[in-house]
């Protein structure tokens, strides 16, 4: 890369990885760049409205999403989306919460931010973010206590993975609007790093077998 980057955010878009932010050299960083798998090459792009570190992105609607985290010591509640037709990066409504070290998912075309850490408690509600409308709402509290986690979709639902307090996972259904907390990992994990692997053929042995008494 370009830029020396720890605590930095990440997504995929149009086949190519978009490294941000992040943190170097005691600064907050507000740089950004896509990595092309073809040329095998990174290349500056626009820089952030915001320099921020322990952030989290998503891609909505063939854009990224960059929300929250850490920038001047202030945790952050602020949002900006980056288009890559225009190369810029614009504001959308903040959070209602300032949040680090949480996790941001797309999910029925809207953008979900889960837990996190918002500078002195990790209790934070679970909002999210309509783009036809810009705003945010409020939706049910996860059913664990935990930041430093990440969030994944899978069979049409949310999972909220890992933190450094419990070894707890949930997953959240639209259709209930309600979490449902499901088996618990075999070892504490935080800061981890997580990706969907589709067809699995034995994914049933693993599917919410502690449901029936949540």
């Amino acid at each position: 890369m370009h830029e020396h980057r720890s605590n930095l955010m990440v997504a995929v878009l149009r086949g190519a990885v978009y490294a941000m932010g992040g943190f170097y050299d005691c600064l907050r960083l507000s740089t950004a760049e896509r990595y092309d798998c073809e040329t095998n090459q990174w290349s500056l792009i626009a820089p952030m409205k915001t320099a921020r570190s322990d952030a989290s992105a998503a891609v909505l609607n063939d854009k990224i999403y960059v929300a929250g985290g850490c920038s001047r010591g202030n945790i952050l509640n602020s949002v900006e989306v980056y288009d890559p037709d225009t190369n810029r990066w614009t504001f959308v409504t903040p959070m209602i919460s300032g949040r680090s070290h949480f996790g941001c998912v797309a999910f029925h075309g809207c953008l979900y931010a889960l837990g996190g850490y918002k500078g002195i408690s990790s209790e934070l509600s679970t909002e999210k973010y309509d783009p036809t409308e810009d705003t945010w709402t409020e939706i049910p509290d996860m059913n664990i206590y935990s930041y430093e986690l990440k969030a994944e979709v899978i069979d049409d639902k949310i999972f909220a993975i890992g933190g450094p307090l419990n070894k707890c996972s949930a997953y959240f259904d639209a259709k209930e609007f309600r979490w449902h907390q499901v088996t618990d990992l075999n070892d504490y994990r935080y800061s981890l790093s997580t990706c969907v692997i589709k067809n699995l053929p034995n994914a049933s042995d693993y599917e919410y077998k502690h449901r029936e008494n949540q």
